[in-house]
């Protein structure tokens, strides 16, 4: 099992405030800008008055034509009671920039609208960094040059502090042209040890094609634990959905990647696009898919390591359906470790795996076009792994997780079908 379980239910219970260990965010005074002195001219100027620990709240919808930075402490940022603040209009595309140093923070950014902008998290020191970015949206229409909607990178030459971030219930709908490095969350090659969560966000929009993943996570030399889940990826030209790469021998990355929908991403560039993509060039990778549903896209699901590389993890309870060019990848050289079982195959170009126990070959039966949910007879229903969903409480629609005599395959449970005699099936 994944290590990052055991700290996972505490991050996701964060909320409004940081997770468990990092400084206090919700302190006893809160700024309003714009309001009376010192938060009277700029925003910017109000968030440099406020003290670390203490809450800045927008009372306009703007639009906001300014670039803001917050550096060096604890800080919440989010909408006053009434309101619901607009970026729009500065001159840099960096709406919002966010800041690690050589002391421990905090950082919120919550309730925001950025209109061809993004959020970025930066860990710039040797403190441990808190950054949440949370229930925010983030709109692009005919983007023609490179843009990650929300980013968390490294700053400066060799930041070494921990980053912790969550990223949770955002969404990103970014319109683009073709060719450029456009992705909606990217993480960048963390060297300091990293703990993360991407959740409950969804990835709308899309293009002609953009040459990255849609949540793209790259882990270079330093310890990596995330955990994403519950996302809708429902946006055409995006290269690929979740990608998930270890490129450097000292490195290390564990991630679990649940219940999710990927649909429409396509393969245009690089060594493996998919609708979920696990490439170890170097160090150590391991990954646990769980209960996705991947319809509708070039590639379903592709894990190779190359020579000296290992990726281990589990393929399991996952719907992979009518993907054009390619269902299943499981490089050869990870055969032994990588397991695979309980996944409904169909529809899809060439496989490139021995299917595991429980694997259904047969149509999922999808409710509608567009509409990846099961029907009622699907199978499906109770053809899961039920072991390997613990700790996956509900499904994609927050229903249940589990609901009948087995867990269902793909982001949802079924439930109950109730017929018009009133028994259920």
């Amino acid at each position: 099992m994944c290590p990052m379980f055991r700290w996972f239910a505490a991050l996701v219970l964060l909320a409004l405030v940081a997770p468990a260990g990092a400084p206090a965010i919700a302190g006893t005074t809160t700024w309003t800008w714009p309001g009376p002195s010192p938060c009277n001219t700029t925003l910017q100027a109000c968030i440099n008055h406020a003290s670390s620990g203490e809450v800045v709240e927008i009372a306009s919808n703007g639009p906001i034509a300014e670039t803001i930075e917050i550096s060096g402490k604890s800080l919440n940022l989010r909408p006053a009671s009434g309101f619901s603040p607009v970026f729009a209009g500065a001159s840099s595309n960096d709406a919002i920039d966010i800041f690690g140093g050589a002391a421990l923070v905090g950082i919120v950014i919550q309730g925001m609208t950025i209109r061809d902008g993004s959020i970025t998290a930066y860990q710039g020191g040797s403190a441990p960094f808190y950054a949440t970015i949370q229930g925010n949206v983030i709109e692009a229409d005919g983007l023609d040059a490179n843009r990650t909607a929300i980013a968390v990178r490294p700053f400066g030459s060799s930041p070494t502090g921990e980053m912790h971030f969550t990223v949770i219930d955002n969404t990103i709908n970014l319109g683009f042209l073709q060719g450029d490095d456009i992705a909606a969350i990217g993480v960048e090659d963390l060297s300091g040890p990293t703990t993360g969560v991407i959740a409950g966000n969804a990835i709308l929009g899309g293009g002609t094609w953009s040459t990255l993943g849609a949540i793209r996570l790259r882990n270079g030399g330093g310890s990596a634990e995330v955990d994403i889940h519950h996302n809708r990826i429902a946006a055409s030209g995006y290269n690929g959905g979740v990608v998930l790469v270890q490129d450097d021998a000292t490195g290390t990355l564990d991630a679990r990647v649940a219940n999710n929908l990927v649909t429409g991403t396509i393969d245009i560039m690089g060594p493996q696009p998919g609708a979920i993509s696990l490439l170890a060039s170097a160090g150590s990778l391991h990954a646990d898919v769980l209960g996705n549903t991947l319809a509708g896209n070039d590639t379903g699901f592709i894990a190779t390591a190359s020579a000296g590389a290992s990726l281990t993890g589990t393929l399991a309870n996952t719907l992979i359906a009518d993907n054009s060019v390619r269902g299943v990848v499981i490089g050869t050289s990870i055969a032994g470790g990588f397991i695979n079982n309980h996944n409904l195959v169909f529809g899809n170009g060439a496989n490139t795996f021995t299917p595991g126990s429980g694997t259904v070959q047969a149509d999922p039966l999808f409710a509608g076009p567009g509409d990846f949910r099961p029907r009622g007879n699907s199978p499906v229903r109770d053809a899961g792994n039920t072991a390997l969903a613990a700790g996956i409480g509900t499904d994609l629609d927050g229903a249940p997780r589990v609901s009948g005599a087995a867990v269902d395959i793909g982001a949802w449970e079924i439930g109950d079908v109730i017929f018009a005699n009133g028994f259920d099936a």
